[in-house]
C-alpha cells in the first residue's frame, strides 16, 4: 500500500513539522509513507500532477488556514481521477465541530481531529487491512485515551532538505493559556518532552546548517527549568550560522531567564512577544492573562543589551478595542522599541470561543481561509481599511529594518507614533503606491518627500539620517541618486582614512568604508542631546541582530 503524507506549506523556506511527526509515527510501526511537500507558491497543475504521478493508494494531507482552499480543490480532483485512492485529512482546519460534513461531501474518507501520531499508523493498517469499521472505530476513540511518546521525526530525509531553511522544533506540546483567538486554548494538557531528546534534534538540525531553528511550544518559558536547560545548552552554536526562535510571555520571565538571554550571544536568539492589547477589558474578554506594564518593562530590559531581536504582536479587532484604544496599545507596545511591531488582524478559527462568541461582539468576518475581521460593534469597516493601510506602511519601514535611524529622528516631530505611520500611509495611498512594490531606494526617496512636508523638519538632519539608513541597509557607499543636490556629503574616505596611522589604506576600502558629513543629533524627550557631524560606516562590519552595517562618530573611529 502506498501511502502519501502531503504538507503543502506558506512558503518554500518553511517544512512542515506535522508531516515529519506522522511520518517518524508510522516508521514506528513499520508501516512505510512517502511525504510530499509543496509550496502555495506552487502551481496546481504542479501539485495535482506530481501527487497523481505516484499512484497513491493513500493520501493524507495537513490541513491550515494557508492552504485549506487549495487542499479542497486537491481532494476533489483526486477522488474523481483515483476513486478508489483513500483520502484522509487532518490539522488545525479539520479539528472543529462537524468539519466531516463539509469534507466527506468533497472526497475525503477519513478526518483526523487533533493529534494524529498514534491514531494514523492505526488507521492505515486498517486500511490495509480493509477493516474500514476498525478505522472510523479509532477516529471515534477520545484523543485523551490515546497515549502518544515522543519519536524524533529528524530523519536522514528531512535533514537533506533543511539547509538554509527554516526547521520548526516543539519540547512541549500544549498550552496553559486560554486565549480565546487561539486553537492552543482548546488543549487539555501541558507535556514537554524530554530535554535530552530535543539536544540531540536540535544539534541534527544544526549540523544540517538550518537557518533558523523555530521552536513552535505556545509559551516556552512557562517552565523555568526547562526553558533554562535548552537557552543554556544552544550557547554551544554562538560560532555556527543559526538563529533559534522562541515565543514567550514577557510578564512572567524569572531573574534567571531574564539573566540567561541578556548573556546570549549577539544574533543567536530571537525572542517573540504576543502582548495583542494593553486594553484591560479587552484582555478579559480573551482570557489573555498578562500584566501588561511587566511584559512592556522586562521587553524594554532586554532591549538594552542589544544581543537579541525582538518581535511583538499586537491584534486589532478584539472584544472592546475601538480605534483610540487600538492607538493606545500601539503607541504602548512601539516605547518598547522592538525590532518587529507585528500590527495583526483577529482571525476567527475554526473551533475558538472567540468565533463561538462572534454575534455577542457583532462580529462580521471573512467566510473563507483566513477568517479574518471585517468589522464589529466597536470598530467599523473603514477604521479597519485604515488600520491595514498602517499595517502596510510600518511593514515597509520599521519592521523592514532599514529605516532605524531616520524613524528614531522622525518621532520627535509626532505627539504619537501611531500618527507618523498613519501620515506617510496617507502619503504612499495619495500616490497609489502603497500596495504596489516599490524598490528599495524609491522608499527611501518617498520616505523623504513625505517628511519633507512635517512643519519644523531640519532637512539637513533629516538627510542625513536618511543617507546613513540607506548606506547601513542598503551595504552601499555611494550616495544614492535623490540626495545628490542635498548638502550631505559623502567624503573622500581615501583622503581622510590614510591620515590615519598605522591604518594601512587599500583600494577596496573605498567599497567598504563611507564617511558622512552631515548633522546627526542625538535627541531625548525632544531635546538634542549631542550632534556628530561625522559618521563613517563600515559595510564588511554587520551587526548579527539587526543586520545593518556598523557605524561609529568620525573622530571615536580614529581614535581606536
Amino acid at each position: 500500500m502506498k501511502t502519501l503524507l502531503i504538507a503543502i506549506n506558506a512558503k518554500y523556506e518553511h517544512e512542515s513539522l506535522a508531516v515529519w511527526c506522522l511520518n517518524a509515527a508510522c516508521h514506528r510501526h513499520h508501516i512505510t509513507t512517502k511525504v510530499q511537500q509543496y509550496s502555495i507558491n506552487d502551481s496546481m497543475q504542479r501539485i495535482w500532477a506530481s501527487i497523481l504521478e505516484e499512484t497513491p493508494d493513500v493520501a493524507a494531507f495537513s490541513c491550515y488556514i494557508w492552504n485549506r482552499e487549495l487542499i479542497v480543490k486537491l481532494i476533489g480532483d483526486l477522488k474523481k481521477a483515483r476513486p478508489e485512492c483513500t483520502i484522509i485529512v487532518g490539522g488545525p482546519e479539520v479539528s472543529y465541530d462537524g468539519s466531516e460534513k463539509e469534507f466527506h461531501p468533497i472526497g475525503a474518507d477519513f478526518v483526523v481531529k487533533g493529534e494524529g501520531e498514534e491514531r494514523l499508523p492505526l488507521i492505515l493498517r486498517a486500511i490495509a487491512e480493509q477493516n474500514l469499521n476498525h478505522a472510523k472505530e479509532i477516529l471515534e476513540k477520545p484523543v485523551v485515551c490515546i497515549k502518544r511518546d515522543y519519536t524524533s521525526p529528524y530523519t536522514a530525509e528531512y535533514l537533506k532538505r533543511i539547509k538554509d531553511r527554516i526547521a520548526y522544533i516543539e519540547s512541549s506540546r500544549g498550552c496553559p493559556y486560554r486565549c480565546s483567538y487561539c486553537l492552543s486554548s482548546e488543549s487539555t494538557k501541558l507535556e514537554y518532552y524530554p530535554v535530552e531528546i530535543i539536544k540531540e534534534d536540535i544539534r541534527k538540525l544544526v549540523n544540517a546548517r538550518a537557518k533558523v531553528i523555530k521552536f513552535v511550544d505556545r509559551s516556552f518559558n512557562v517552565n523555568e527549568e526547562h526553558s533554562l536547560k535548552i537557552w543554556d545548552f544552544i550557547r554551544e552554536f554562538e560560532n555556527e550560522r543559526i538563529t533559534f526562535h522562541f515565543e514567550i510571555n514577557p510578564d512572567i520571565l524569572t531573574k534567571r531567564q531574564m539573566d540567561s538571554l541578556l548573556a546570549m550571544p549577539a544574533g543567536l536568539v530571537q525572542l517573540e512577544a504576543g502582548i495583542q492589547s494593553v486594553n484591560p477589558k479587552t484582555l478579559e474578554a480573551v482570557s489573555r492573562v498578562m500584566k501588561v506594564e511587566k511584559a512592556v518593562e522586562n521587553l524594554k530590559t532586554l532591549m538594552s543589551k542589544g544581543n537579541l531581536h525582538i518581535h511583538v504582536d499586537l491584534i486589532a479587532g478584539l472584544p472592546y478595542e475601538d480605534m483610540d484604544s487600538l492607538r493606545e496599545s500601539f503607541n504602548t507596545i512601539y516605547q518598547i522599541g522592538a525590532h518587529h511591531l507585528q500590527l495583526g488582524f483577529l482571525k476567527l478559527l475554526h473551533g475558538t470561543r472567540v468565533r463561538r462568541e462572534a454575534d455577542s461582539h457583532g462580529y462580521k468576518y471573512r467566510d473563507y481561509p483566513p477568517y479574518e475581521v471585517i468589522e464589529n460593534k466597536y470598530i467599523s469597516s473603514a477604521e479597519m481599511l485604515e488600520i491595514k493601510d498602517i499595517e502596510e506602511a510600518l511593514d515597509r519601514t520599521l519592521n523592514s529594518g532599514r529605516f532605524t535611524s531616520t524613524l528614531k529622528y522622525l518621532e520627535n516631530y509626532f505627539a504619537e507614533p501611531f500618527y507618523l505611520y498613519k501620515g506617510f500611509a496617507e502619503f504612499l495611498k495619495s500616490r497609489g503606491r502603497l500596495y504596489q512594490p516599490i524598490a528599495a531606494a524609491k522608499l527611501f526617496e518617498y520616505l523623504r518627500n513625505y517628511a519633507l512636508q512635517i512643519d519644523g523638519i531640519n532637512k539637513l538632519e533629516l538627510d542625513s539620517f536618511i543617507a546613513l539608513d540607506y548606506a547601513c541597509s542598503i551595504k552601499n557607499t555611494v550616495l544614492p541618486e535623490f540626495l545628490k543636490d542635498s548638502d550631505v556629503k559623502a567624503l573622500d574616505v581615501k583622503r581622510l582614512l590614510e591620515k590615519i596611522p598605522d591604518f594601512g589604506w587599500k583600494k577596496e576600502y573605498r567599497k567598504r568604508f563611507m564617511v558622512l558629513e552631515g548633522r546627526f543629533p542625538t535627541k531625548m524627550e525632544g531635546k538634542i542631546t549631542a550632534v556628530e557631524n561625522r559618521i563613517i560606516v563600515d559595510t564588511a562590519n554587520i551587526d548579527p541582530v539587526t543586520k545593518r552595517a556598523d557605524i561609529r562618530p568620525y573622530g571615536i573611529f580614529t581614535q581606536d
